[in-house]
Order: structure tokens, then sequence, then C-alpha cells
């Protein structure tokens, strides 16, 4: 009887080697997964809307608050109301169309002040959802 124990380590060796590979193989492939997931993730983030929502919707709120006539009339709110309305019907059917929700709801106070001119304050509430990403912004004006 041959009592050579060479070949037994090379057989311990190479099954360990193949051992490591494929714990080596499975990791890199867990830490490629994750890299992957979380850029999608910031890919997924519709952060150019919602900056482009923001935009449009506070120029067109202090562009309404400006257009308003100060005078006494009562009708400075409606007109604010009217516009804001309007304005928000057509944000709403335009992101609609991407599958997305948007409503703008505006509150507006006109009060005297001492000086006999009207302040009039205006809070928008801008909100988005998209399925994935929830959105409230809070907007006010005073003019």
């Amino acid at each position: 009887m041959i009592h050579d124990e060479e070949a037994q380590w090379i057989v311990l060796a190479g099954f360990t080697i193949s051992v490591a590979l494929a714990i080596l193989i499975v990791l890199l492939n867990l830490s490629f997964m994750s890299g992957y997931q979380s850029s999608q993730a910031q890919i997924e983030f519709p952060m150019y809307e919602l900056r482009e929502l923001y935009d449009e919707t506070y120029i067109e709120a202090n562009t309404a608050a400006m257009n308003v006539n100060y005078t006494d009339d009562i009708d400075d709110c409606n007109v604010i109301n009217e516009t804001m309305a309007n304005f928000g019907n057509l944000l709403s059917q335009l992101y609609a169309y991407h599958g997305q929700i948007v409503t703008v709801t505006v509150n507006t106070t006109t009060n005297d002040t001492a000086g006999g001119l009207n302040l009039t304050r205006m809070e928008v509430i801008l909100k988005f959802d998209d399925g994935v990403t929830e959105y409230t912004e809070y907007l006010s004006s005073e003019v």
C-alpha cells in the first residue's frame, strides 16, 4: 500500500479555492445589485418635476398677486382664487397625462391696514403624488 497524501492536499486546496471563489462571487454580485438599486432609487425620484412644479406655481402665484388692483374692491381675493383655480386645473390635467396627481389649493385673505391699503395674503398648498413619491409644499405671498 502506498501512503502518498499529496493528492489529498491538492483536492482539499482545490475545494477550498472553489468555495472561496463562490463566496467572493456572491458578495460581488450583492454589492453590484445594491449599487444598482440605490442608483435606480435616485433616478426614480422626481426631483426635476418637483422643482419645475414649485417654480411654476411660485411664479403664477406671485404674478396673480401682483396683477390685483390695489383698490378697495372686495373682488381682489376672487380674482386670485379664480386665476389659481384655473392654473391648478390646467396643471392637474397636464400631470395626469404622465400618471401623476397634482392639486393646488389656494386660500386668500384681505386685511385693511392702517394706511388704507388692502393687504392680501395668499397661501398655496401644492400636493404631488406619482404613486411612489408624495410631496407637499406650502407657499405664501403678501401683496
